[in-house]
């Protein structure tokens, strides 16, 4: 039994219970706040399905479906419910697919379709007077090949597919494609509507807040056209919506049952007290004011403000504020340098960049979107070389573990390949040896080797094997490496849809990688890993620890999305805010204290939050008196 399936049942849970041994198959909302056990009751619904309705369903070659958020989700849940065949649990782009990818010639129809869009967006943009001379020759590149994939996708033979980067010639769609395409197809196609609650009658929707507005609304149309033979369930939180594609509140309709978890057994009560003052303030306040849940934390824990000064040297400060939390709360680990001891969030991954040292790495990937966006994810081509086999290399070499190092060298080196053909390992592995322990030196601390350097040596000595794309980057007028024979004959992963524009964004992006510091790469791996204490406030959702310090710093962010200055009423709000604002449109307020609430919402002992403003006296003063916070736990810099 799993922990969430041991914990006693909530009404709630008791609720949901109800509702799915309801042949009617009604459809509910679950609203749950931070800490309240969302997937524990998400977790426990499934359970009970797998027990009351398995067994049937297993008969008639059905399934209980569950859509999650993250890769990471889908796999706690299936930890959580076993391996049972009835249950589907999968990502929304998963699930979607899934739904659509018997209906082929749907799918071909809406392709086509797409395409010539896409060709008639770069048709007018032409037509525009201002359209640089550079960029028609681009879109004119663009349609020629938008023409061909159109003609390929004539071919009936052609079996559609899903990958991580579209590819509409060869029949693939992207992520962004399933999204868009399968909502439409369900909408428009009621026999799909049909088929689907066929196939999956129970629907489960974990963090539905996330959920695209598309899909939501599909999921909605099969419940209309299907009731009676369709249960669908949203578990969600409107307040912890932190990204733009999500639907936020989802709307029920007269007939749906609405279920709140008010219990919170994460947070102390004076971060409690915080987390409600939060969600109140919202323009789209559900009126959900969490309670302590029993047998939560019985201390009542501690809840933090400090305003200090951004012109100041921010190490000092914030060693100076966790001196002073250390002594208050008679706390030591306030002060300890460890990741697991102070769970610190910023509001960007730049600006985790700038403390823990790879900010020129981050720049690097930072001019072009789609580059910037893997670098994020740790998926970046150019950086799985060092990621997955360059830095364990380097590091096991380091700490003389030579099992691990010959392991990865079996498995990556092209070195050893003529050692297995039968050359005399007297000549293979000296050289070996020594060209693994440059490597090692490279990458060592204190090192100013760049990123070019490493490639280099790795690939004049055959050492590791690297990504074929990388070769044109290496080679130098003066010294042509001849290192094709170094490199897989797969490149990896296509990237889809490029331009003229687009290729040009990469080279520059290479040009700057390839200039950096070497070591930045491994801070930046330490940071993606979760090595270091720093994480992004939007990536800390689901997430809990024991002290957390947030950090308030707009001035030093680039990103627009996100204004604590504006939420707390320290800088004006834009035509635009008070536009959005007044019309009822997501906004940066709503955005900024959605994301304040989920930050301050991981603390399971204590909590403090640091504001780095220009006028701090005005700050302190609006803080104490409208703020979240307590007045007496607002303070200057220690």
């Amino acid at each position: 039994m799993s922990n969430r399936l041991g914990k006693d049942d909530t009404e709630a849970d008791k609720a949901i219970r109800a509702l799915l041994d309801d042949d009617r198959k009604s459809a509910f909302i679950v609203m749950a706040g931070a800490g309240s056990g969302k997937t524990t009751s998400l977790v426990k619904a499934l359970d009970h399905l797998g027990r009351t309705q398995g067994p049937r369903l297993r008969r008639g070659g059905r399934r209980i479906a569950c859509i999650t958020y993250t890769n990471n989700a889908v796999e706690e849940i299936r930890e959580d419910i076993g391996t049972d065949g009835c249950f589907h649990v999968s990502t929304i782009h998963s699930f979607l697919w899934e739904v659509a990818r018997p209906f082929q010639g749907a799918m071909r129809q809406w392709m086509r379709h797409r395409v010539g869009e896409l060709i008639r967006d770069k048709q007018e943009r032409n037509a525009r007077p201002r359209t640089r001379a550079a960029t028609r020759v681009a879109n004119d590149r663009a349609i020629r090949r938008l023409r061909e994939d159109l003609e390929k996708l004539q071919d009936p033979d052609l079996r559609l597919t899903y990958g991580a980067a579209q590819d509409y010639g060869r029949g693939i769609l992207g992520h962004s494609d399933i999204l868009r395409m399968v909502p439409e197809l369900i909408e428009r196609h009621p026999n799909l509507a049909a088929i689907t609650a066929q196939a999956f009658p129970y629907l489960l929707v974990d963090e539905s807040q996330d959920t695209t507005a598309a899909a939501v609304s599909a999921f909605t149309a099969i419940e209309r056209s299907e009731q009676g033979r369709f249960c669908l369930g949203f578990f969600g939180d409107p307040m912890q919506q932190v990204y733009g594609i999500g639907a936020g509140t989802v709307e029920p309709a007269s007939d749906w049952t609405v279920i709140r978890k008010p219990e919170n057994w994460r947070c102390p009560r004076l971060i409690l007290e915080v987390i409600n003052t939060i969600r109140s303030q919202s323009a789209t306040d559900d009126g959900l004011q969490q309670i302590p849940g029993p047998g939560g934390p019985t201390m009542p824990g501690h809840a933090d403000l400090f305003v200090l000064d951004q012109e100041g040297d921010d190490e000092t400060q914030l060693a100076q504020v966790r001196s002073y939390l250390a002594r208050e709360q008679q706390d030591p680990a306030w002060t300890e340098n460890h990741d697991e001891a102070v769970k610190v969030l910023v509001l960007e991954h730049r600006l985790a960049a700038r403390r823990l040292g790879f900010e020129q790495l981050y720049d690097s990937f930072a001019t072009a979107q789609r580059e910037r966006e893997r670098f994020a994810e740790g998926t970046h081509w150019a950086l799985k070389p060092f990621l997955e086999r360059i830095i364990p290399l380097a590091e096991a070499v380091r700490d003389q573990e030579g099992v691990a190092a010959m392991a990865l060298l079996r498995r990556y080196s092209r070195s050893l390949d003529a050692f297995v053909e039968g050359t005399s390992s007297v000549e293979v592995l000296p050289q070996l040896k020594r060209d693994a322990a440059t490597l090692a030196d490279l990458l060592s601390e204190g090192s100013q080797a760049t990123v070019r350097e490493v490639l280099e040596h790795l690939a004049k000595t055959g050492l590791i094997r690297l990504d074929r794309r990388l070769l044109p980057h290496l080679r130098r007028d003066d010294d042509t490496l001849a290192i094709a024979d170094h490199f897989p004959e797969d490149g990896g992963e296509e990237n889809g849809q490029t331009g003229e524009r687009d290729s040009e964004k990469l080279e520059a992006v290479i040009t700057a990688y390839l200039g950096c510091p070497a070591r930045q790469v491994v801070s930046y791996r330490d940071y993606i890993e979760g090595r270091t204490s720093y994480q992004t406030q939007q990536g800390v959702k689901g997430a809990e620890f024991p002290r957390v310090l947030v950090l308030l710093e707009d001035d030093r962010s680039k990103g627009t999305n996100f204004s604590y200055e504006k939420l707390f009423g320290l800088k004006d709000l834009t035509e635009t805010d008070i536009q959005n604002k007044e019309l009822g449109k997501d906004n940066t307020l709503e955005r900024t204290l959605r994301l304040f609430y989920v930050s301050c919402s991981r603390a399971t002992r204590s909590l403090a939050v640091v504001l780095f403003t220009k006028d701090t006296e005005t700050a302190r003063d609006r803080l104490r008196r409208d703020g979240p916070f307590m007045a007496e736990k607002v303070h200057d810099a220690p």
